[in-house]
Parts: structure tokens; sequence; C-alpha cells
């Protein structure tokens, strides 16, 4: 098994089939969350038709209350919190069916060098390390912070970014305070619209810039991150062709593979790579706890 899979399996855990369920109620949660965001609306509207006898103000539409933004963050941690579920459990899965597959598709002499059977002939250059492979070093608390600070991220900033639903609320509310009267049609049939903020425009704002600030914090710890793996990058690949140079000056033994024994790793590891469940990292419990409950 490749090192970056490694890290999601055990003997206790999930099915492939479970985690998958269970992550297509955790993207109805995401899907129910963000049409709520996606209509955000803190203004409310009223029309009064010019000529009517009563003169009556007619509601149209009502804006989102103070209650409701309180609500967005904790919306949004949920939102991220089910992506961050989705980001692990699907990442495990395509893990699963990659090695499967690497298994079935295996050649002997490729077996043979995994198994510490040189070949005669030069030293191969080492493959180089990439991001995948510092990641597969990491720990289920560090893998998984790196999956949360990407899914925060990427939430937050569908939001709060130009053309996100809180952007585009805010300014249209700052757009109706400038112009707090539109109208449409003329004479008598003419319609006079009056645009009034639902909640304090300052309280938008303070809750707007909250979320920048959310926003650079987490970019900050998750570009730490990419900089950390970038010059481990660096100095592994500097020491693997290092070591190479000095290797491809040294002559190989041969090597022998039988074929009933590759045959038989192939059954073995099949069946026990099958048998393997996909675990629940520590601060993903209380999700997988909250998604049980829903499919009940």
């Amino acid at each position: 098994m490749e090192p970056i899979n490694e890290i999601f399996f055990g003997e206790h855990g999930l099915t492939s089939t479970s985690a998958t369920h269970l992550a297509n109620i955790a993207q109805e949660t995401i899907v129910s969350h963000e049409e709520k965001l996606k209509n955000l609306n803190f203004v409310t509207t009223k029309v009064d038709i010019v000529g009517s006898p009563t003169h009556s103000e007619k509601m149209v539409n009502i804006g989102y209350d103070e209650a409701f933004l309180g609500q967005i963050r904790s919306i949004l941690e949920e939102i991220a919190e089910m992506n961050a579920f989705c980001a692990w459990v699907r990442e495990a899965v395509k893990a699963k069916d990659k090695e499967l597959n690497a298994i079935d598709g295996m050649d002997i002499d490729v077996w043979c060098e995994e198994n510490g059977f040189e070949l005669a002939k030069e030293p191969i250059r080492p493959r180089r390390i990439y991001e995948n492979d510092i990641i597969a070093k990491m720990n289920v608390r560090e893998r998984n912070e790196y999956y949360q600070l990407e899914a925060i991220a990427a939430t937050i900033g569908k939001c709060i970014h130009n053309e996100g639903p809180l952007s585009s609320a805010r300014k249209e509310l700052q757009n109706k305070m400038v112009k707090p009267f539109s109208t449409e049609g003329s004479g008598h049939e003419m319609l006079i619209y009056s645009h009034v903020p639902s909640v304090e425009p300052q309280k938008v704002e303070d809750i707007f810039f909250e979320l920048q600030k959310w926003h650079r914090s987490n970019e900050q710890q998750l570009n730490k991150i990419k900089f950390d793996i970038k010059k481990r990058l660096e100095e592994e690949n500097l020491a693997n062709n290092q070591r190479y140079n000095t290797e491809v000056k040294e002559a190989h033994q041969k090597i022998s593979a039988q074929i009933s024994a590759f045959n038989k790793w192939q059954i073995e590891e099949r069946t026990r790579l099958a048998k393997l469940k996909i675990i629940i990292p520590n601060s993903l419990q209380g999700t997988y706890d909250k998604l049980s409950r829903l499919e009940e």
C-alpha cells in the first residue's frame, strides 16, 4: 500500500459503502445550508401604487433579520465541518479503490522490486518526491488539519468573495441605502419601491470583516503548512539525488521471484485490504455522530 493511503485505514471504522452513504448525507446538509446563504438579503421592500385611493403600501420582500445574521457563522462552520468530513471520506474511498486496482494490475517485476529483490541492472534514478509523499508522512491530526484548513478556506471564500452571497447582499444593502426609493412603470401605473435595511448596516459590516479576518487567519495557517511541505520536498529530493549518485557506482545483485509467491501475495493482500475499515479522526467523530443520527 502506498504510504499516502495507509493513514485512512484500520481494523475498526466504516466500510466504503457506509462512508459514502454518510458523505452523501453530509452533502445534502451542505446543499441545504448553501441554499439559505444563496438567498441572503438584508433589505425589506414595500411598494405603493401611485394613484391608489388607499395609498397603502404592500410588502413585497422581507429581509433577513439580525437573528439570522447571527447564524451565518454557525452555518458556515457546519458547512466547513461537513466538507471536511466529505474530504476525508471521499479521499479514503478513492485510496481504497486505487489500492485494489494497484494489486490487480501489479506486475511481478514491480512486486519483486518492492519486496527487496534487486534487479541486475543500474539503479533507477529515485522517483521525485511530490507533495503527496510529504502529506503521506503526516499523522491523522496533521492530515485532517490540512484538509480542514482547505475546506474552511473554500467555504468562507465562497461566501465573502465577489459574487458570494454575503458579499452580494452587502453590496445591495449599500446601494439601497444610497438609493432608498426606486420606481417601475410610469403615470398612474407607476410603482414606487421603498428600500429599508432589515438589520443595522454596521452589523453587516462587522460580520463581513469578522469573516474576512477568519479567512485570513485560516489562510495563514494553510500557507505555513504548504511552505513546510515545499521545504521538505526540496530537502528530500536533494538527499535522494545525492544518494543516487553514490549508488549508481555500485553493482546490483540478481533477483529471483516465484510466480506462485506473487499469486499468493495478490490473493492475501486483496483479502486483507478488502477487510480494512475507514477510520474516523477524533476531530470528525462529532460530525460522524451527527450524520449517523440523521440517517436514523
